[in-house]
């Protein structure tokens, strides 16, 4: 209690040091980016994933959308160095690049860095605590966090899922639910980052924005379906069965996967997380959309089985809605020993933080406000 007073007592000082290490951490990024990515920025981008398979669509027919052989072709093709990869994202993510095919790759990667840096600016502009210094000591904190920058550097989607989540969030304070369902069908650009979200809605009262949500991405798939045909949507199945072996391990790093494995004991955990997240988001029914929508955000991250570090972006998102609904000095003594955890993602790995994310979920069931 004598911390929690203390603490509490030096409320203006707390965003001034918020924003010295943020702006510090930026300087580290920006410092760590010149010195070793910067040289090969594009040929490392996954951007070139997106925009190579959004050039097979239109120049082979979204049937070959997921052929590896002409990914293959399409990513060479954009200059020497550039390691080919399969794309294994939906096919909106290759719609959404679609319209950058007018422009050389070089003046499309700007552009879509610009893309993801204006949609965490708006991410922050919707969700950040009120007050210019503590917003101030938000956004430096949210792009100076290492894996927030590394996701941009490297072209990731996920700004564009938090955004996404941000914008329906504001609907639905502005009784806006329709509209609200249809910004959350923008999920589909990565949808393992925060698939438990629409349910969580569905739980806690908000219906229609769940029907929303529904309709149009079943639209989207419908789409998806007629544009990939079967032959398409057998390439589909196969490029996503190359995740299941140990070439993707990688991906399973930082998700509850990593430690458990592919196995009987990574469902059961699977089930338990979707019971804990569904439970809080139906214990907080009454108070608002923030708490089921965090608990969402971080069911999702922990039942997918496939996660980069740069995900953890989704973390803040759920963090920034709980601040919000009025969090608890537990959760918010856990927020910051979670930031330096996902500071520190390289080194300390998964199990930390896997752990301050079930915590996290636990107490948006268990605590009251």
């Amino acid at each position: 209690m004598a911390v929690i007073a203390y603490v509490r007592s030096r409320r203006r000082l707390w965003p001034v040091v918020g924003l010295l290490v943020g702006v510090m951490l930026i300087g580290w990024d920006l410092w760590a980016a010149v010195v070793s990515f910067f040289p090969q920025y594009a040929v490392r981008n996954d951007f070139r994933l997106a925009y190579s398979a959004a050039k097979v669509g239109v120049t082979n027919g979204y049937s070959h959308l997921y052929d590896l052989t002409a990914q293959q072709a399409a990513i060479e093709s954009l200059g020497p160095g550039f390691n080919p990869q399969p794309f294994i994202s939906p096919p909106p993510l290759a719609w959404l690049v679609t319209p950058l095919l007018l422009l050389p790759f070089q003046m499309a990667l700007v552009l879509w860095t610009l893309l993801l840096l204006t949609a965490l600016v708006w991410t922050w502009y919707l969700l950040a605590p009120q007050g210019a210094l503590v917003k101030a000591a938000h956004l430096a904190l949210l792009l100076g966090v290492f894996p927030v920058a590394f996701g941009v550097m490297v072209g990731q989607p996920a700004a564009l899922v938090a955004a996404a989540v941000a914008t329906t969030w504001w609907f639905l304070r502005h009784d806006r639910p329709v509209w609200a369902g249809l910004a959350l069908s923008l999920l589909v650009l990565k949808p393992q980052l925060a698939a438990l979200v629409p349910i969580c809605l569905l739980v806690s009262g908000h219906a229609r924005t769940f029907g929303a949500w529904l309709v149009a991405s079943i639209l989207i798939g419908l789409v998806a379906l007629a544009l990939l045909g079967p032959d398409g949507l057998d390439r589909y199945r196969d490029v996503l069965a190359q995740t299941q072996t140990p070439a993707w391990d990688i991906t399973r790093r930082y998700s509850i996967s990593g430690p458990l494995g592919l196995g009987p004991a990574l469902n059961v955990a699977q089930v338990a997380v979707v019971a804990a997240t569904l439970f809080a988001a139906w214990r907080n029914r009454a108070r608002g959309p923030e708490v089921p929508m965090a608990a969402g955000i971080v069911g999702s991250l922990l039942v997918t089985p496939y996660l980069g570090f740069q995900d953890f972006l989704m973390l803040i998102v759920a963090g920034w809605l709980v601040l919000r609904a009025g969090a608890t000095s537990f959760q918010v003594g856990l927020m910051v020993v979670g930031y330096a955890l996902l500071q520190l993602a390289l080194v300390v790995l998964a199990i930390p933080i896997l752990a301050a994310e079930g915590l996290f979920l636990v107490s948006l069931g268990w605590s009251r406000r």
